[in-house]
């Protein structure tokens, strides 16, 4: 009985340990009763009165949409406008952003609006709506769209843009050749839709992800040029994965140092792994990356060597390499499988069945989108950059000054994105220069933890997990929470990593996307602090009452464990002749 007796007084020890060492997760979730989890609503504050709107003027009024006429969604997503205005100050101008405008319930959002963009370019910003921060979720591989307990506009009043032109729902054929075309072709649209919408003086935030990191840094140095807070009045941006270099810095010159980090992942064989070491080597790649990654930087960063070069295509040949291995790789979340799993958005999968929806005859009628447009979620018309982007990358050109302007800026980047690397982005940040020194002065500490508040449904899911039955209720709150990555800031720039994001951060870790836009608005001093969402009802801080829910029903929880290993020991000793009594 002397093991029995240790084993339970280290289950009895682990339970009260978790309490002393884990303030911030005593509560979450209560866990001592098996609850039977209500049905998933937006966590909107309720000291606004929902009607009548402030925004449902004569002037709106064509731009509303029906939230309970939506197909396939059985529940009303609530107010919100779409549809185009022009890119310019010509009412009847061809060439229009189609957008989508969520007012928000919260108190704290009165006076501010963000901005949501995805990139591509030429992808559309319903893809971030549909299946990352929108007030409704259709993820690839379920069975239909659930309201987003993480939607933002529980924070703020957001808007998703399909932009530049002939992107996503957005009509027109005007060349953008470059930044200062796209720039200027939104604050057209910007300022059309400001007027619309009487939300002039509104603070204003750009956020998204990937090719918006070569977007957003220059539409918000064209706000800040135009020096008018009545129509441009930013206050920050936050770029996830950002394309703001060339791809042989974020691409090229980190990917074989990422292969061999996820080695245990992605599986290649010894030999392709000594080839590919030897050749980043020989290719300058190693010695960049080292040179490149000093805190603080020594000087300016010389161009990373060229992809270009005989050998030297390393990206393209791991991704190559990686999907002989595993055909379902997925280069913006790397550690899926197979099968495809089906989505309505119809990208990245190559599975079956429907997945176009927002192609849909029906849907188009309530969003105010044109009927005729043959939408693909990552597409572009040919004018969109016919020869290229004709801008510089955008750490190369406004986005010091933007950090400098604002003194609030974010980048993010998921750690299993295998598209772009977060040492990309770090090399990228080593050689800007910003309120008046060169990169960061200090390297990112591990010790630094990007901490994302627990929530109630974890609980849920954790006494069903350990309590099991036929026909349980689905969960639907299942984002992840506590030490989820690392953040640094220095001089108006903070930089922050999420261990289980890919590309887009809010899709895979929808509660340290929400935590990062909370930080954004000024919500929260930083994203070290503990407790919960500043949307959060109910007290999962462990600080009161639900303290002692948790403590017990940790210990009954590994009690049970406990009863389980006792009886298998116990049938195993009455086999061999041994007697056990509890």
């Amino acid at each position: 009985m002397r093991g029995l007796n240790s084993l339970a007084l280290l289950l009895v020890a682990s339970a009260t340990s978790v309490v002393a060492i884990l303030p911030h997760h005593e509560a979450h979730a209560k866990y001592a009763k098996r609850v039977q989890p209500k049905k998933i609503l937006p966590r909107q504050p309720t000291t606004r009165s929902k009607s009548p709107s402030k925004y449902l003027t004569n002037s709106t009024a064509s731009f509303a949409v029906d939230g309970t006429a939506l197909p396939e969604i059985d529940f009303d997503i609530g107010e919100s406008y779409a549809g185009t205005l022009p890119i310019s100050t010509n009412a009847t101008d061809n060439n229009r952003l189609w957008f989508w405008f969520f007012p928000s319930e919260n108190p704290l959002a009165e006076k501010e609006i963000t901005i949501w963009l995805n990139g591509g370019p030429g992808c559309s910003s319903l893809d971030g709506l549909f299946q990352e921060n929108g007030p409704f979720s259709w993820q690839a591989g379920t069975y239909a769209p659930i309201p987003n307990p993480y939607s933002w506009t529980n924070l703020t009043n957001m808007i998703w843009i399909d932009q530049p032109v002939s992107t996503g729902y957005s009509p027109g054929d005007i060349p953008v050749n470059d930044q200062t075309d796209v720039g200027n072709q939104f604050a057209g649209f910007w300022k059309n839709f400001i007027n619309t919408f009487s939300l002039q003086g509104y603070k204003i935030y750009i956020t998204g992800e990937s090719y918006a990191g070569q977007y957003i840094p220059y539409i918000a140095s064209n706000f800040l040029d135009r020096n008018d807070t009545t129509y441009y009045n930013l206050k920050g941006i936050q770029i996830n994965d950002p394309s703001m270099n060339d791809f042989d810095t974020m691409g090229s010159a980190p990917v074989t140092a990422a292969a061999l980090y996820y080695q245990n992942v992605i599986n290649l064989n010894d030999t392709y792994i000594a080839n590919i070491t030897a050749r980043a080597k020989s290719c300058g790649y190693t010695d960049f990356l080292e040179q490149s990654l000093v805190f603080p930087p020594t000087g300016p960063i010389p161009t990373a060597p060229s992809s270009a070069e005989y050998g030297c295509d390393l990206y393209d040949d791991i991704y190559n390499a990686v999907y002989y291995v595993n055909p379902c790789f997925n280069i913006y979340h790397l550690t899926d499988f197979c099968p495809y799993l089906w989505s309505e958005l119809g990208f990245p999968s190559l599975s079956g069945g429907p997945n176009n929806y927002f192609n849909r005859t029906d849907v188009k009628k309530v969003l105010h989108a044109p009927i005729d447009t043959d939408y693909f979620v990552c597409s572009g018309g040919p004018n969109l950059f016919p020869n290229g982007d004709g801008s510089i990358p955008s750490a190369l050109g406004p986005l010091p000054s933007v950090i400098e302007r604002t003194n609030n800026v974010i980048i993010g980047h998921g750690l299993l994105d295998f598209l772009l690397f977060a040492n990309g982005s770090l090399i990228t940040i080593q050689n800007m220069t910003w309120n008046g020194l060169q990169g960061f002065q200090e390297a990112p500490s591990t010790s630094q933890n990007f901490y994302v508040p627990y929530h109630e449904s974890l609980g849920t899911i954790l006494s069903i997990v350990n309590n099991a039955e036929p026909n349980n209720p689905p969960q639907y709150d299942t984002a992840g929470a506590g030490l989820q990555g690392t953040w640094h800031t220095e001089r108006g720039l903070t930089f922050s990593t999420v261990n289980l994001a890919g590309h887009e951060i809010p899709q895979y870790t929808p509660g340290a996307g929400y935590r990062q836009l909370e930080f954004l608005l000024g919500r929260i001093a930083n994203l070290s602090v503990a407790g919960d969402y500043t949307t959060q009802t109910g007290n999962f801080t462990g600080v009161s009452a639900p303290l002692k829910i948790f403590r017990t029903t940790v210990f009954q929880i590994l009690m049970n464990l406990m009863i389980k290993h006792i009886k298998i020991a116990a049938f195993c000793g009455m086999n061999k002749g041994v007697m056990f009594s509890l």
